[in-house]
């Protein structure tokens, strides 16, 4: 995490300096994005991506991947290492007709998982983050790519489109919010005219399949409709006593003194935006009696 100082915003006869730690922390997506190779009865492999969305293994990718019924399965979290994977187990298709599958990890272990969200009319154009390990890495590590949010209207395969550029090899895999800690959808993979041309990548959103697979829901929403964080009434307003908490952490945004009222006449007296335990605070002391009163603004980060 990149790490600054800062001070709270502070009034009052004595004026509080406050320090916080403040930056963006971007949870690490690699260990969740998983590498898939399904060999099929042939004999030929299929390689392709998925993300792991429950601690006990279950892992989300394309049903194209996976090829044939009888086809085996083995995946990797973080890196395309064929000599790496573990063995999946195939799972029933979460719904008929979509391009879903789901497999689990056989090993026993508590695995980590990413949190979904669900789009919404007004999210178009709004940016995403596509991952997956393309055919042939030379690394090993997966592709981070970032696009948007084209279309938010579905197909009857429930595809929608975005410009976010994948390649042979990302399909399954996820695509995040643009703050990397929630995940939208998977990639499906792209649509071609008669020359070959790409005419738009397709992703499958998820929330769809939450009942059916049990998904965890993220606290946070995929994105905010402005930049100004909306309050409900009072909920930025202290009026003394007890601090009043913001709902705004230090790696999602930035809060501020919005208007100060009272008397102040105690030099003991101050009001401000504090952080405590990585959380925006509005609070103050009122040792002269009296009214004190205040607001506070947040806005969050791009």
């Amino acid at each position: 995490m990149t790490t600054q100082l800062c001070k709270s915003i502070c009034f009052g006869v004595a004026a509080l300096l406050c320090m916080a730690s403040l930056g963006i922390a971007q949870d690490d997506v690699t260990g969740v994005t998983v590498f898939i190779q399904c060999t099929q009865p042939d004999g030929g492999a299929i390689s392709g991506t998925g993300v792991l969305v429950g601690h006990d293994g279950y892992v989300l990718t394309a049903n194209h991947v996976l090829g044939k019924e009888d086809s085996v399965c083995r995946g990797s979290p973080g890196v395309a290492d064929p000599g790496a994977t573990k063995l999946m187990i195939r799972q029933p298709p979460p719904i008929v007709g979509l391009d879903a599958a789901l497999l689990q990890f056989s090993e026993q272990v508590d695995y980590p998982f990413v949190t979904y969200c669900s789009v919404e009319n007004w999210m178009i154009r709004k940016p995403i983050v596509v991952a997956g390990f393309p055919g042939k890495t030379q690394t090993g590590a997966a592709s981070f790519r970032s696009g948007i949010l084209s279309t938010v209207r579905g197909t009857p395969k429930g595809v929608i489109e975005t410009d976010g550029q994948t390649a042979a090899g990302m399909s399954g895999g996820p695509v995040f919010t643009k703050d990397l800690k929630s995940l939208i959808g998977i990639v499906i993979g792209a649509q071609f005219d008669n020359s070959g041309v790409v005419t738009y990548y397709g992703i499958l959103p998820v929330a769809k399949l939450a009942l059916q697979l049990g998904l965890t829901e993220s606290s946070a929403p995929c994105f905010h409709k402005t930049r100004e964080v909306e309050f409900e009434p009072g909920k930025n307003q202290w009026r003394g006593g007890d601090a009043v908490p913001l709902g705004v952490s230090i790696e999602d945004g930035v809060c501020f003194l919005a208007t100060v009222t009272g008397q102040f006449n105690d030099k003991a007296d101050s009001v401000g935006v504090v952080v405590r335990d990585g959380q925006y605070e509005l609070g103050g002391e009122n040792h002269s009696g009296g009214q004190h009163a205040a607001t506070a603004r947040c806005m969050w980060y791009e």
